[in-house]
């Protein structure tokens, strides 16, 4: 109730271009909860590692770096772009490897790849090169990086539960392998936007999992506010450590612990900066959107009581919660 990875290798790819950025669906309609879960095409489950091909041979085979959707192809069959799709923290991201100087490429736009699948060969007319782009051009070492980093991505969608939150909506809805089994109404923190430090008051977005499970009485002067129930995630997670970091808050080590905790899912530090102690509770009473505007907590998701009653026993230990 109180507030407050590092992340968690194929044929050669080629001349690799890549942009990244949040994934949008066709509409800004379009259900969060779906474009977040089934985004339209398959997300990837991993990037392979990036490898320095200036020196491959003519005729060695050319993979993707991780599963995605063809965009193009160009006219002397010598060039394929790729749009990969990956889940990281609370976001669905966008990604497109070109590869360039190849030779019998046989795929048709909108085809779906799988990472490793031969795209194609090195070409013999021009010399082999990798790049990759985000906002800018990387470095060798930041394109290394950038693949190592991702070297294992989530898959939402295949949870054996998982639990979607969006701030906007005020609404829950809880999966058992990508079907949807239950969506109710939750309240957030009494502070508006996303969590920064202890005492802030503010629920956070991001990845998280449930790490501590309690139902039954709770002592105390706030006791009767857990409404019987309490569900505690492990924030902070490595995004959140990295903001740590990034401010002075904690150290590089810390954040290294934290993110190790997190990719086990299990509890992370308690005592930084970030604060700790966000989960999931029932209230003292009946609650309206009209009443509280759903600003009720410290900065944890609140339930109504009949709805926490009903789905505490479906949340154990390690569920995959994701807040946006």
């Amino acid at each position: 109730m109180t507030s407050s990875s590092s992340f968690p290798r194929w044929v050669l790819p080629l001349c690799l271009l890549v942009w990244v950025g949040v994934a949008r669906g066709a509409s800004d309609e379009a259900d969060p909860f779906e474009s977040f879960l089934r985004p339209g095409q398959p997300v990837a489950e991993g990037f392979a590692p990036w490898t320095d091909v200036s020196k491959a041979r003519a005729g060695s085979p050319v993979s993707a770096l991780a599963r995605g959707r063809v965009v193009s192809v160009s006219a002397e069959r010598d060039r394929v772009t790729l749009e990969h799709l990956f889940h990281e923290n609370h976001e669905l991201l966008r990604v497109r490897s070109e590869y360039a100087g190849l030779e019998a490429v046989a795929l048709r736009v909108d085809a779906l790849v799988t990472r490793g699948q031969v795209l194609g060969r090195v070409g013999r007319r021009s010399a082999p090169s990798v790049s990759l782009v985000r906002e800018r051009r990387l470095s060798v070492e930041e394109a290394r990086r950038f693949t190592s980093e991702r070297a294992r991505l989530p898959q939402p969608a295949t949870e054996p539960v998982l639990v979607l939150i969006s701030h906007a909506k005020h609404q829950l809805r809880l999966y058992e392998r990508g079907v949807e089994r239950a969506r109710v109404e939750v309240g957030f923190g009494q502070g508006t936007g996303p969590k920064v430090e202890r005492g802030d008051n503010r629920t956070p977005v991001g990845m998280y999992f449930i790490v501590n499970t309690h139902r039954g009485e709770f002592p105390g002067p706030y006791g009767a506010y857990y409404g019987g129930h309490w569900l505690k995630v492990n924030y902070p997670n490595p995004w959140d450590a990295l903001r740590g970091v990034e401010r002075g808050w904690l150290t590089q080590k810390t954040r290294e612990r934290i993110a190790k905790a997190w990719e086990a899912r299990e509890a992370t530090e308690a005592s930084t900066r970030l604060g700790s102690g966000i989960g999931f509770h029932g209230w003292k009473g009946e609650w309206t959107l009209e009443q509280t505007q759903g600003r009720l907590s410290w900065g944890c998701v609140v339930f109504h009581p009949r709805d926490i009653a009903a789905l505490y026993a479906r949340m154990p230990r390690g569920t995959m919660v994701v807040l946006f």
